[in-house]
């Protein structure tokens, strides 16, 4: 089962997105970067309003790769009532080592690391997300202005990491300038969740406003998951859960 995502930037929206029936609220600001964060105060705001209807995640933002920084910031999202903290595996040499020396958060906090299919990383991002107990990893695009996910990379190859993912006990996200035209594609190679923000806006701007048949358009094409099979991940848990 494929969950949607819709990604949004204020309580709004959120509403918006969840009368559309979208699964999962993410929160983040398209105009400050590949995983611009929101405001404190919008993410308090986004979590009322969905009030456990569906999942909540937010990004923590480009925040450097530093594992100091990184679990300070993640902390602070956690405490907002998220369900889900992403994280960006951005590029540079001390990725790796960042991701490593989250090890202790990641028992606290439930992380998603966001991987960049037009930056990916040299080494098994996927294994080390596993390794230090991460509950699951995202395939995004960086340079939004470059062409989707599927530009990138090819459905063998994106197959290749759901099924990479899932042996590791990973939950395993497909995002990336994606569209109404690529979901029957990546729907077939199995995601856990398929992300959107610009298919989901008018004239297909992320930076603008989200339009509500767009969002429902987009609903129509994955096939919903019950309800009463949906799990939120409890604090602490040792095994990742959406469904």
């Amino acid at each position: 089962m494929t969950l949607f995502l819709a990604s949004v930037r204020n309580e709004g929206e959120a509403a918006l997105a969840l009368a559309a029936g979208a699964d999962v609220i993410d929160l983040k600001e398209p105009l400050r970067g590949a995983l611009g964060a929101v405001t404190a105060a919008t993410v308090r705001d986004c979590v009322d309003a969905v009030e456990h209807r569906g999942f909540v995640s937010a990004t923590v933002g480009d925040v450097p790769l530093d594992a100091a920084t990184l679990q300070q910031a993640a902390l602070q999202q956690q405490a907002l009532g998220v369900d889900y903290v992403k994280l960006g595996v951005f590029p540079g040499d001390g990725a790796e080592e960042a991701m490593r020396g989250l090890g202790r958060l990641a028992h606290r906090v439930h992380l998603i690391f966001v991987l960049f299919a037009d930056a990916l990383p040299g080494f098994d991002a996927v294994a080390v997300a596993s390794r230090i107990g991460a509950r699951g990893v995202m395939l995004d695009t960086m340079t939004k202005d470059g062409g989707s996910l599927l530009e990138h990379l090819t459905e063998e190859r994106l197959s290749a990491f759901v099924v990479h993912a899932r042996s590791e006990g990973l939950l395993m996200g497909l995002a990336g300038s994606l569209r109404a035209e690529h979901v029957a594609r990546l729907l077939a190679i199995e995601p856990d969740l398929l992300g959107f923000r610009g298919a989901l806006c008018r004239r297909h701007d992320r930076g603008g406003t989200l339009d509500p048949e767009a969002c429902s358009a987009i609903r129509a094409l994955i096939p919903r998951t019950p309800r009463n099979v949906w799990k939120r991940p409890p604090a602490g848990a040792d095994a990742p859960a959406v469904c």
